[in-house]
């Protein structure tokens, strides 16, 4: 009877796992969401030649040139572009600016940290003039667009972008960019402490690879509504 007992009780066990796992599966399935087009900005971050381009020894290394082709997200960066231009949305590039004076140092502990310092004080990176400075020709701005420059992982660090969105009124902020585990990541903590609400477009962001990519998207889902392209698309119709 005992062993009766337990191989129900096991089989209890293994049906009502099944279950929740089902039921957990199914409710992840991302849902509508909804987008204030009059109090949402659509940031494009870090999209430079340094970050994201074949030929920059810095792409290649991190793994960031070879995951933009195989995702082929910068087409769907330029849809979504688009898309919040033809809203009225405010669309805001924002790169990576080291033009000289701006930091006594850059900070050298952490293999990725190192290699910017490096950069930083070589100078001949990521400053105007420079190959790497320019913003794929892709996803590129047009005349006129706002373009921000910031020191830092985050859009906010050493940038007047809050000064910009408070005159907008903005409440919310859509990110876009490379790399998922710092741009992304690093704006979108800064976001809450400015009192920003976070959409994070997540095929439209990578990072190293496609495990780096995950776990940095799962990350964020406390912190930011996650959709794709096609879904945020659709919201601002």
């Amino acid at each position: 009877m005992r062993v009766i007992t337990k191989a129900l009780a096991v089989s209890v066990v293994i049906i009502m796992s099944v279950l929740f796992l089902a039921y957990d599966a199914s409710s992840e399935k991302p849902e509508a969401i909804k987008v204030d087009k009059k109090k949402t900005a659509l940031l494009v971050m870090d999209l430079q030649k340094h970050m994201i381009d074949p030929q920059s020894p810095l792409a290649q290394h991190a793994g960031f040139a070879e995951m933009v082709k195989k995702t082929d997200m910068l087409p769907r960066v330029r849809k979504v572009i688009d898309a919040a231009r033809s809203a009225g949305m405010p669309v805001i590039w924002i790169r990576v600016d080291f033009s000289a004076g701006h930091y006594p140092r850059y900070p050298t502990r952490g293999g990725f940290c190192k290699n910017i310092a490096t950069e930083y004080e070589g100078g001949k990176v990521l400053r105007p003039g420079a190959w790497g400075y320019e913003i794929a020709e892709e996803v590129a701005p047009q005349k006129g667009d706002m373009v921000i420059g910031k020191r830092h992982m985050s859009a906010f660090a050493g940038s007047n972008l809050h000064e910009v969105l408070q005159a907008k009124g903005i409440t919310d902020i859509a990110l876009t960019g490379v790399a998922t585990s710092y741009v992304v990541t690093a704006t979108s903590w800064d976001a809450l402490l400015y009192g920003y609400s976070n959409i994070v477009i997540e095929d439209c962001c990578t990072t190293h690879n496609e495990k780096a990519q995950e776990a940095a998207i799962n990350t964020l889902r406390a912190i930011a509504d996650i959709c794709t392209a096609e879904k945020f698309i659709l919201a601002i119709k």
